[in-house]
């Protein structure tokens, strides 16, 4: 059978209670997008793609072998964004402030070792941040004015990283529902 497989780090209850209340208090209804539910709020390290459950002991073993080679770290969040700009933003997202290089190695230290056991590389440049929503369709000037004015998450939107974890994601017409997988503890 094959899964959709990721590996993440979950943002946590004070990143995501604080970013799901600045989206409410907006007042934007009308976006050309759905926002992707705070349950669901995460920084990717490495997408897998469609992958043979059969492969999920050498996976996991691979992501050991990652993360006992990381130490735990702080992560903090900056201001809002947008993918490929904010003037025609496809993924809407917040951005990290310290932490952003720990955050990057620990995804090398994924890549390397997925790579050694046969899994693509990633091409493009590591880039974390929080998704909020992605856009299908250009969005209105007085939307975006809006996004443009979200605060960035205050002082208490911290996570102290000390694991990260394989999800599974299953897409439905509702948004994607995510499945742990596996935990893996950084520095063991």
């Amino acid at each position: 059978m094959l899964m959709r497989l990721f590996f993440a780090v979950h943002a946590g209850e004070a990143i995501a209670g604080q970013a799901w209340r600045i989206i409410q208090d907006s007042g934007i209804r009308r976006a050309p997008w759905r926002w992707i539910r705070p349950e669901n709020y995460h920084f990717t390290l490495k997408f897998l793609g469609e992958v043979d459950e059969k492969l999920l002991p050498s996976l996991c073993d691979a992501a050991r072998r990652a993360a006992s080679r990381a130490k735990p770290f702080r992560l903090t969040m900056d201001g809002i964004g947008g993918f490929p700009n904010f003037n025609r933003p496809r993924v809407i997202y917040y951005g990290i402030d310290e932490g952003f290089g720990e955050l990057r190695d620990l995804a090398r230290l994924i890549e390397d070792e997925c790579g050694a056991i046969g899994f693509e590389r990633e091409k493009r440049e590591f880039r974390a941040h929080l998704t909020l929503a992605r856009v299908k369709r250009p969005a209105p000037e007085e939307t975006l004015e809006v996004l443009r004015s979200f605060p960035p998450l205050d002082d208490d939107a911290v996570i102290d990283v000390d694991h990260f974890v394989l999800w599974n994601s299953t897409l439905t017409p509702f948004g994607a529902i995510y499945e742990v997988i596996d935990r893996f503890e950084l520095g063991r």
